[in-house]
């Protein structure tokens, strides 16, 4: 997956003249939370909307309440806007993206090809990708396996998928501490044929969760996954200490 492929285009720009008041306008009427910044076609900056509020007079500001829009209407996003932003090609994968906003601690990057702007990628984007890349909203059956010491392992999980009847959706290997884990989605009207078939293979199963797919409004308004419990179990090596994380 690439940042072509996640990235929202063609992205929504201001020119660095922009008053500031017309670019908050700007980030409410399409709910985003920052833009590029363009002049002549070519990238000068980006602007969030904390960047915005920042440029609010404060409660215990001496100005008169009509003097605040004024103020807005004359100031101009160059003035707040972050200069030589961060940026990334849309043919970098899409991991390569999320690796720099966690390590930049920010929430989007401009998509560059070119000099010229041709996308923006943010948090939202990558989650969304996450998302997909797990199959979670296709619903099934998790199931988490330990990985460690075993020997073709994702090879050998996909046959016992096949052998036992269960389509296996997604698959994500990632470490944990010492031991090397996999996420497995499935979908099967008898998983614990699958899950066994896993144990007698020498694999150990350390989670199954069988999980709706489906986000529902919770409590006060907000999204909130609802889902199925899950149960820790041993099958094969050892005993699990059950899922962190």
């Amino acid at each position: 997956m690439l940042v072509r492929d996640r990235m929202s285009a063609p992205p929504i720009t201001v020119n660095a003249k922009t008053p500031i008041g017309e670019a908050r306008a700007v980030m409410q009427h399409y709910d985003i939370r920052r833009l590029p910044v363009v002049t002549g076609g070519k990238l000068v900056g980006i602007v969030s909307w904390t960047d915005l509020m920042r440029a609010q007079p404060s409660v215990a500001s001496t100005l008169n309440p009509w003097e605040v829009p004024v103020l807005l209407r004359r100031a101009s996003v160059r003035e707040i806007m972050t200069t030589d932003p961060l940026t990334i090609g849309p043919d970098a994968p899409i991991e390569a993206a999320a690796l720099i906003l966690r390590l930049q601690k920010i929430g989007g990057l401009p998509v560059v090809a070119d000099g010229d702007v041709v996308g923006i990628i943010t948090e939202s984007d990558i989650f969304e990708a996450f998302l997909d890349l797990t199959g979670f909203r296709a619903g099934g059956v998790r199931v988490v396996v330990d990985l460690t010491d075993q020997q073709r392992a994702l090879a050998r999980i996909a046959e016992i998928a096949e052998a036992s009847g269960a389509n296996l959706t997604s698959l994500a290997a990632y470490p944990q501490q010492s031991r090397r884990l996999a996420v497995l989605r499935v979908a099967s009207e008898q998983p614990q044929r699958f899950t066994e078939a896993l144990g007698s293979a020498g694999f150990l199963v350390r989670h199954v969760a069988p999980v709706a797919g489906a986000v529902t409004g919770a409590g006060s308004g907000h999204p909130g996954a609802r889902l199925n419990g899950g149960r820790a179990v041993a099958q094969g090596r050892g005993r699990p200490k059950g899922e962190r994380g």
